[in-house]
């Protein structure tokens, strides 16, 4: 029998189409069939900056919090006539205490760690993909980077309707609490979520096979999803 990868990112991909403001369907609905098709979206300047600032403050915490962070040393232009030592300053840089925060909360745990696991719905073998951003004693971590400031966004619950913590606690089913580790490089945040208050893998599948279905999209997706 065939099987279908499914990722939280396409799942999302969807959901957007549901909740995007008002007048932007059609741009949602276009980004959908776009990941659909599994082609590479055409994206802005702006977008990209924003993608890359996540993947620049993802590596920052990462790098502290394995010991693999040095701050860049600034020489000063002299040196100690005492010691003969090159005189400066240690430079950090921007985003560092919010990455720092996260970090101390991340040491000891394992690192983007890969994982994929097959589920059967409404008939159809799927293999959920993830990689989790870090994994220690039954606690999945994803650090998310906003491109607003703090004080521009309304953040509790911003994660409730995820199928990121849903897919997650189905591939870890020994995990006990998901924690999204969300920063605008400034302030830090923390949403939890725990197995019994989180929706079901397979019921979450069971809504996008329904919508595939019902709007024509089951043999476009399998085109492209299978594995």
């Amino acid at each position: 029998m065939p099987r279908y990868e499914i990722t939280k990112s396409l799942i999302e991909s969807w959901y957007y189409v549901q909740d995007c403001w008002e007048g932007g369907e059609e741009e949602a609905m276009n980004a959908f069939m776009t990941a659909l098709r599994r082609e590479k979206e055409d994206l802005t300047e702006e977008q990209q900056q924003n993608i890359n600032n996540g993947f620049e403050f993802e590596k920052l915490v990462t790098d502290i919090a394995t010991g693999a962070f040095v701050p860049e040393f600034v020489d000063s232009g002299g040196t100690n006539p005492k010691t003969g030592e090159v005189m400066g300053y240690d430079r950090y840089p921007r985003w560092h205490w919010a990455a720092n925060e996260f970090a101390q909360l991340l040491r000891g745990a394992q690192f983007q760690v890969r994982i994929h696991k097959p589920i059967t719905v409404r008939g159809i073998d799927f293999e959920i993909h993830g990689v989790l951003d870090a994994l220690r004693e039954g606690t999945i971590f994803d650090i998310k980077f906003k491109n607003k400031s703090f004080g521009s966004l309304d953040l509790p619950g911003s994660y409730l309707d995820s199928a990121q913590h849903p897919f997650y606690f189905y591939l870890v089913p020994e995990a006990r609490r998901f924690l999204y580790l969300v920063s605008d490089g400034t302030d830090v945040y923390i949403e939890q979520y725990t197995p019994e208050e989180s929706r079901d893998a397979y019921d979450v599948i069971a809504e996008f096979v329904d919508f595939l279905q019902s709007a024509g999209l089951m043999d476009l997706y399998k085109e492209h999803w299978a594995v």
